[in-house]
């Protein structure tokens, strides 16, 4: 009897064990991972216009962009003043294609990868991506974001 009592604590320890980790486990939510995808055609759309201050709009207040090659752009501000250099050197295409979104609360992180045109539509790089969006007044927005290129440089 003490053995079946000891086997049956111990099937429920691991059990509840298993189920608090899985409840620790960040949320998969499809309404924030189609929320942060909306977000994307947001930036999309604002780099076919070459709208540089609609970009901008898309990040938080205390937002961070980490550019490859660039000093680190903080506020919206700097950050309308990188994406206006981008514009102006001719990108005129960026497509963003979400690959995972795990949420945090208010915050999510989104992984992806992206692929950017000139004017004449030919690739001009394409790259990888990380994202922290986070929450602010109700809307996702982006918070820190950082990508790089896959094309090597040129000598």
């Amino acid at each position: 009897m003490a053995r079946s009592s000891r086997t049956v604590r111990l099937l429920f320890g691991t059990t509840l064990a298993g189920l608090v980790a899985f409840g620790a486990a960040p949320a998969q939510s499809q309404e924030t991972r189609a929320a942060i995808e909306a977000g994307n055609k947001q930036v999309s759309a604002a780099f076919a216009k070459g709208d540089a201050a609609a970009l901008a709009a898309l990040y938080t207040r205390t937002a961070e962009v980490f550019p490859p090659g660039g000093d680190v752009a903080k506020g919206k501000e700097a950050i309308q003043k990188m994406f206006q250099g981008a514009i102006d050197a001719g990108v005129k295409d960026l497509t963003l294609s979400t690959v995972e979104v795990e949420q945090h609360g208010d915050t999510a992180h989104e992984v992806g990868v992206w692929t950017m045109k000139g004017p004449d539509g030919a690739v001009v790089d394409h790259g990888k991506y990380i994202v922290v969006w986070k929450k602010e007044q109700g809307r996702w927005k982006l918070h820190r974001d950082i990508w790089n290129g896959s094309t090597p440089p040129k000598p």
